[in-house]
């Protein structure tokens, strides 16, 4: 049993822990335990068991609890990891996604596609008023598998990968002067003002 903080193939991005022993991967979704087998040459089935102490001998029970214990913790952990990619959407991708929206993904290992999640501040929330509070925001759901109508999956072509973002600090970090236009024209700009790349600390 083992603990791996990355990618599970077609699973959304964040910590597993692997159990060869039993050929499946376990990890946390909207809160709850749940179980995907391995199939041939490791490959991650597609249909997931949820899993509780109702599911599992007694004796097998403090197991499932430490399973659960270690991917809470790691999932906080994560959320301080870093850094995370910043994507500005292709005009084809950007169905959906409100212009000036933080836009933070990760991409899926072997896959030509990108789990990203987005924050628009659709109701003017004061605590998302520059560009580094939403991308904040997008980012804490991405890491926590947050069920939201929010996130999509899509082809990285669709996407301009524009910087990173480093959560400790709250900052936003362009790639390059070219990524700079490209957010202030995804900000209705013309020039980026830098404060939109620092979080405004007026949220948690």
């Amino acid at each position: 049993m083992e603990l791996v903080q990355g990618f599970t193939g077609e699973l959304q991005p964040g910590p597993y822990v692997n159990c060869p022993e039993e050929d499946c991967v376990y990890v946390l979704e909207d809160g709850v335990v749940t179980r995907y087998s391995r199939g041939p040459k490791e490959v991650i089935g597609t249909e997931p068991v949820a899993v509780d102490d109702a599911d599992v001998p007694a004796h097998q029970r403090p197991r499932l609890h430490r399973i659960a214990r270690m991917l809470v913790e790691s999932i906080a952990t994560a959320r301080l990891a870093s850094p995370f990619l910043v994507f500005v959407p292709r005009e084809a991708a950007a169905a959906g996604i409100r212009d000036g929206s933080g836009v933070v993904g990760a991409p899926l290992p072997g896959e030509q596609l990108v789990n990203v999640y987005y924050e628009g501040a659709l109701y003017g929330q004061s605590e998302m008023a520059r560009l580094a509070d939403r991308v904040f925001y997008a980012h804490g759901r991405l890491v926590e598998h947050y069920p939201t109508v929010a996130r999509k999956t899509l082809p990285v072509a669709s996407l301009i990968e524009v910087g990173t973002f480093d959560p400790p600090s709250g900052t936003i970090t362009p790639v390059d002067a070219h990524a700079e236009v490209t957010l202030a024209t995804w900000l209705g700009s013309e020039t980026l003002d830098p404060a939109e790349l620092r979080r405004s600390r007026s949220g948690p």
